[in-house]
């Protein structure tokens, strides 16, 4: 038999597109090259072929979602990108109150929000954000009474 037989026949079997039939083995049933050749009555190499074409091995559905991942980065902080931070870092005044660290906490994020959308999610810099989100929500709590809460609960 031929390529385009096999095909025939696998689609005619079970009714559905090829590409269908792969996902449904290879994703949803997570099937081997000999189990899923078996259960389609072809040969390994051709179940093989056809994974790969299809993208179905593991590794490839990995690669393909952190692609798919990394663009859903790109737009993660467009609202960043209209900001001017070219004057960045001067006049800042030394946080001395919960309400200067809270505005330098707020400048911080934003700022790096920026970097990130600029760098596209690429920049190490933006391994800060985090902290600095943290930071405010610590800032947060601390006003809310949440921290003094947390202390004397476990005492």
């Amino acid at each position: 038999m031929r390529y385009l037989q096999y095909k025939g026949v696998v689609e005619r079997e079970y009714k559905m597109s090829l590409k269908k039939v792969m996902h449904q083995l290879c994703v949803n049933e997570n099937l081997n090259a000999v189990d899923g050749a078996k259960k389609l009555g072809i040969a390994k190499e051709i179940f093989v072929y056809w994974r790969n074409y299809f993208r179905l091995e593991e590794r490839q559905l990995l690669f393909d979602q952190t692609v798919a991942d990394l663009i859903h980065l790109q737009d993660r902080y467009t609202e960043a990108a209209d900001i001017d931070y070219s004057d960045y870092g001067t006049a800042i005044p030394p946080a001395n109150t919960i309400d200067e660290l809270e505005d330098v906490v707020d400048n911080l994020i934003g700022y790096y929000k920026h970097i990130h959308y600029s760098s596209e999610g690429f920049s190490l810099k933006t391994a800060k954000l985090p902290l600095y989100e943290f930071s405010k929500s610590l800032i947060t709590d601390y006003r809310n009474g949440e921290l003094a809460r947390e202390i004397q609960s476990g005492r």
